[in-house]
């Protein structure tokens, strides 16, 4: 998985490019992709932004970007607990290899958290919208700000928070998301929880655009070194974290479950 500085450094558009691309981007014709009844926005990258760029000049209310991968697809499909998650969100993206399979190649591409945080991180820069980042822990949300502060000089972070917080530190965290107004948040926390908290806090948010970027941060940072590269470039880092821990009983039932229920979808007649 590449750094922060190889992904900057990787990008050689010009200003106009940038903002004529995503311009040039019809958002009203884009389609959703029903996935065991979760509708998923079937976009590439570049048009995920678009959609969430029609979204930051709007400002019309919180905006929740969810990022599926197998295990939270099977977590959120209708009749479960947490398919009201699912149901909120504005928008869905798959992030996880394994959701492609299912479709039959139905889906145009897996659009991951660090693409989309640093496309966004880089329009917030021309756009002057604020950015909010919140989770992982304090040293890796530092040297996540010193790198995009010094790659991206122009952007304005305006608040930076590590995540396992007591009750009186994150109602603090939440009183400054709430006076500094940021147009997009970038939360990092382990799933469920991090989904359960964009729901019990949308009032603190505003008009943001709420991006669960999940384990990002550390990956961004270069300091999640667990997963190998083979998974993390295939987008199987949810596998990886099931065959590390066997004892994860559930998650290894729903990867066997998903397995299946994919093998009905691919020859289900569509």
């Amino acid at each position: 998985m590449k750094q922060l500085s190889e992904i900057v450094h990787n990008s050689s558009k010009d200003e106009r490019d940038i903002l004529l691309e995503y311009q040039n981007i019809d958002v009203s014709k884009l389609e959703t992709l029903n996935v065991l009844g979760i509708p998923i926005d079937n976009v590439t990258t570049d048009e995920a932004i678009a959609k969430l760029f029609r979204v930051l000049e709007k400002k019309e209310g919180m905006h929740h970007v969810l990022f599926l991968d197998p295990i939270k697809l099977m977590r959120m499909r209708p009749k479960k607990a947490l398919h009201r998650i699912a149901e909120k969100a504005g928008t869905i993206l798959v992030e996880g290899a394994g959701i492609g399979w299912m479709t039959k190649g139905r889906l145009k591409e897996r659009v991951t958290p660090i693409a989309v945080m640093m496309d966004l991180i880089r329009l917030a820069e021309l756009k002057e919208f604020t950015a909010f980042i919140f989770g992982a822990k304090d040293e890796i949300v530092e040297r996540i700000y010193f790198n995009l502060t010094r790659h991206f000089p122009k952007v304005r972070i305006v608040g930076r928070h590590a995540g396992h917080l007591d009750r009186q530190r994150e109602m603090r965290v939440k009183e400054a998301i709430r006076k500094t107004g940021p147009d997009i948040i970038f939360l990092a926390m382990d799933f469920p929880e991090q989904e359960i908290w964009i729901e019990n806090n949308t009032g603190y948010f505003g008009k943001a655009v709420v991006i669960g970027v999940g384990g990002a941060l550390d990956m961004l940072s270069g300091a999640d070194k667990k997963a190998p590269e083979w998974f993390k470039e295939r987008g199987l880092i949810w596998l990886w974290r099931i065959i590390a821990r066997p004892y994860r009983i559930r998650r290894m039932w729903e990867t066997f479950y998903f397995i299946l229920l994919g093998i009905r979808e691919r020859f289900r007649k569509h």
